[in-house]
């Protein structure tokens, strides 16, 4: 036990190394910046066409590693930026960043589920769970991530003793209007727990070889 307890601070150690290499920009500055978003005080001209972009398809906070961070640092993020079949966006890099800061403060996350939770429950990020869908829009391939669950709610509207009485229509507004936001959220959960997941075993892969 007290060798994992040591493993574990090790972890946390090179989280908190980790942390330091990124380089977090909050959207809404960014967007003032570009001239995406009108600046107060200012009356220069803004794009309003790329606004729709920027508000359909990116995380509150855009990260990305900083010009002069270590090599290895590629190294524990590979499976954020390409994990066979999803490719990097910036909500794979925004996972990552919760994922290091939940790591370095709170201890090994091995099988994801500690990150999955704060995706799922922590209050302080209840405004991006209300955005889920920017998260399904800024990658198409997410699609395949929740199209079997958004079936067995389609499913189980269409059955008759799910809810006697009702058309198959008023059903499957119910089953959609009630479950589609927390699948979406369960499913954005799962991508953050499986990125959690990758950077843990690395860091612990670093951490075993002192």
């Amino acid at each position: 036990m007290a060798d994992d307890l040591d493993l574990n601070d090790q972890i946390r150690g090179v989280a908190m190394a980790v942390r330091h290499w990124f380089d977090i920009r909050d959207l809404e500055t960014l967007q003032r910046s570009v001239g995406i978003l009108p600046t107060p005080g200012k009356k220069a001209p803004i794009d309003k066409h790329l606004r729709v972009l920027s508000v359909t398809a990116l995380p509150p906070q855009i990260v990305r590693l900083k010009s002069d961070a270590p090599m290895v640092t590629l190294h524990y993020m590979q499976d954020v930026y390409d994990d066979g079949t999803l490719r990097a966006d910036p909500w794979r890099w925004w996972f990552a960043w919760v994922s290091v800061e939940l790591i370095a403060r709170l201890g090994p996350d091995r099988d994801g589920s500690m990150t999955r939770r704060f995706v799922v429950e922590d209050p302080s990020i209840e405004s991006v769970r209300r955005h889920a869908p920017r998260w399904l829009a800024a990658n198409p391939l997410r699609l395949q991530l929740i199209e079997r669950r958004l079936a067995e709610l389609v499913d189980r509207a269409s059955d008759p003793d799910s809810s006697p009485g009702r058309t198959i229509e008023e059903r499957l507004r119910g089953y959609l209007g009630g479950h589609l936001s927390r699948t979406l959220v369960d499913a954005m959960a799962a991508e953050a727990a499986s990125i959690a997941a990758s950077i843990t075993l690395r860091l612990d892969e670093r951490a075993r070889r002192g």
